[in-house]
């Protein structure tokens, strides 16, 4: 049984790791599937939905979100990939806030 992680989602949807149909000739990533703004509106929603989820549910307990905004990467584990999603969730929820 494969484990799916948001991180995993992120990764896969930016470079096209793991989906035979969105890759070309070569193995490089087929991009145009994936930046036609018909096919992203949707996907992206649901990647930011689920990548806000992860990040808030890796807030140490007590934390208002003004705490986790100011440390965004509380509570992760210390692979690159989950601090830069942290980090990028956070900017994205401050713009919003």
């Amino acid at each position: 049984m494969q484990k799916f992680s948001p991180v995993g989602m992120m990764l896969d949807f930016a470079y096209g790791r793991g989906s035979a149909d969105n890759k070309a000739s070569g193995g490089k990533p087929n991009h145009s599937r994936a930046t036609s703004p018909a096919n992203t509106a949707v996907p992206l929603l649901a990647l930011a939905a689920a990548s806000q989820a992860w990040w808030e549910s890796r807030r140490p307990p007590g934390w208002a979100l003004e705490q986790h905004l100011a440390d965004p990467t509380a509570g992760c584990s210390n692979t690159e990939q989950e601090r830069a999603l942290a980090q990028a969730v956070a900017t994205w929820i401050g713009q919003s806030t």
